[in-house]
């Protein structure tokens, strides 16, 4: 295997060796089983630090290309083709929230959804239904308008100014403009910041069901993951305390705001508490917060954790849950040393984010009717889930108990009887119920999530008496047991 280093370049020289190894197993050069040189050889061979060596594997055992096998080397796993992200980039901006491989149940899923029976009742998607999106007119544009505007590293200032305002509104809470970095969305703002922050080997604690559960990022990049239980209070903090005095962990992720999938907000009385023991053991949070804007309340009760400690937590926004799916833009508000990290990562990979949708949000903002449309959107899905809740309790009694969040538009029913396998939910299937099972984010199969959003009053009758009719054959199952 030859490696040309060019010192004069600018590209860092760790990523000249990955570059090259890459392209040699694209090239056929390098195939599937091959041993790599050991680092120190590769150093020698190279002219450079065995640092340096141990960087570009590290970083191609990351995102899939080698494995490692203990006492014996680093081996070829297979072209960027066989690689998990299929590109060039690794992980970075291809992970979605599914795992490798899609969930037998899943694919049932999405074949009932597929064949648009009008009796149907999908609350299993989790968008926003186009019905709901604000309806924003945009001015017209001239190609240089675009071309002209200024963008610095951190992203098209004015949509940042924007976005300042919207915090302040939602929360009374205003971040520091030199610490909003704009992003394609809340999925790479995640994935940019384990890049810059992890390794492989490290440990993070995530909530326990969630949908940081399905992130395949953790396996690519041989991250330890320590689940750690949800109640109706959010994460239970003392279960973090308890792990933290055998294991060491470099990240906690959390949804403190209308978690999904439960819904439920995590207590005041948890946030100091997470704060406290997190800047005790100097572990830094990620605090996801995708439908911060779709509080039922505003400006929201419960202060962010960002707010309780700015130097410990590192915040994530997304403007998708308002403007829709297509609109794949978010923010991390965090101090500028981490903010620098993350930009020399995604500028290494030359992912630059487009203007356009930067200013066509920031004119949706601003739009004299926006907030009005978002105080409206926040009304009906409150009154959506006020006539659940109704249905769930004139209806249901205590078969199927329901978690309904404060903000958002998720709701969490549980199953009281028997325990449920996963064959159970097959049950919905047969009854054109297309809901989003426990069992895709957690151990248990007694629980499942529903979009709200996605229902008019005559849907979620018929939804509550669907449950009605499965609730008595689940019972019935039992007795016959």
């Amino acid at each position: 295997m030859e490696i040309r280093i060019d010192k004069r370049r600018k590209i860092p020289l760790y990523r000249q060796i990955m570059n090259q190894i890459i392209k040699q197993m694209d090239e056929g050069l390098l195939l599937k089983g091959d041993r790599l040189p050991s680092e120190r050889a590769l150093a020698i061979e190279s002219g450079v630090n065995r640092s340096t060596i141990v960087r570009a594997y590290d970083e191609l055992y990351a995102q899939g290309f080698v494995e490692r096998k203990s006492s014996s080397g680093t081996y070829v796993l297979g072209t960027t083709k066989e690689s998990f992200s299929g590109h060039h980039h690794g992980p970075l901006f291809f992970m979605k929230d599914k795992r490798l491989t899609k969930d037998p149940y899943v694919k049932k899923l999405d074949e009932l959804i597929k064949r648009d029976n009008p009796r149907l009742i999908n609350v299993y998607t989790g968008e926003l239904p186009f019905d709901l999106v604000p309806n924003i007119s945009l001015p017209s544009f001239h190609w240089k308008e675009f071309l002209q505007e200024e963008v610095s590293a951190l992203g098209y200032l004015e949509l940042r100014q924007t976005i300042q305002n919207l915090m302040i509104k939602t929360y009374e809470y205003q971040p520091k403009e030199d610490e909003i970095m704009l992003t394609a969305g809340g999925q790479q703002s995640l994935v940019l910041l384990m890049q810059s922050l992890l390794k492989p080997g490290d440990v993070v604690a995530i909530e326990d069901p969630s949908f940081f559960n399905g992130m395949s990022l953790f396996k690519s990049m041989s991250i330890k993951v320590i689940k750690i239980p949800v109640d109706e209070n959010g994460l239970c903090v003392e279960e973090l305390e308890k792990v933290l005095q055998t294991e060491s962990i470099q990240m906690v992720l959390t949804n403190p705001n209308f978690q999904n999938p439960t819904g439920s907000s995590m207590s005041l009385k948890r946030r100091k508490k997470l704060v406290e023991i997190c800047r005790t053991f100097r572990i830094p949070i990620i605090e996801d917060d995708v439908f911060g804007q779709l509080s039922y309340d505003v400006p929201h009760a419960l202060p962010l954790l960002k707010e309780l400690a700015p130097e410990t937590v590192i915040y994530i926004g997304s403007l998708s849950k308002i403007l829709g799916k297509r609109m794949q833009l978010g923010w991390i508000d965090a101090p500028s040393l981490v903010l620098n990290e993350v930009i020399k990562l995604r500028d290494e990979y030359e992912s630059e984010l487009s203007i356009f949708p930067q200013v066509l949000a920031t004119h949706a903002l601003k739009d004299d009717t926006f907030l009005k449309q978002l105080a409206d959107l926040r009304h009906q899905l409150k009154e959506k889930k006020d006539f659940l809740e109704e249905e769930l309790n004139a209806n249901l009694e205590m078969k199927l108990t329901c978690s309904f969040p404060d903000g958002g538009y998720y709701a969490w029913l549980t199953y009281e009887g028997r325990k449920l396998v996963r064959e159970d939910w097959n049950l919905l299937l047969k009854h054109q119920m297309a809901v989003y099972p426990s069992f895709l984010n957690a151990e248990n199969a007694q629980s499942c999530r529903i979009n709200l959003a996605r229902l008019t009053n005559s849907q979620t009758k018929m939804l509550v008496s669907r449950f009605k009719i499965i609730c008595q054959l689940w019972e019935t199952d039992s007795l016959n047991d």
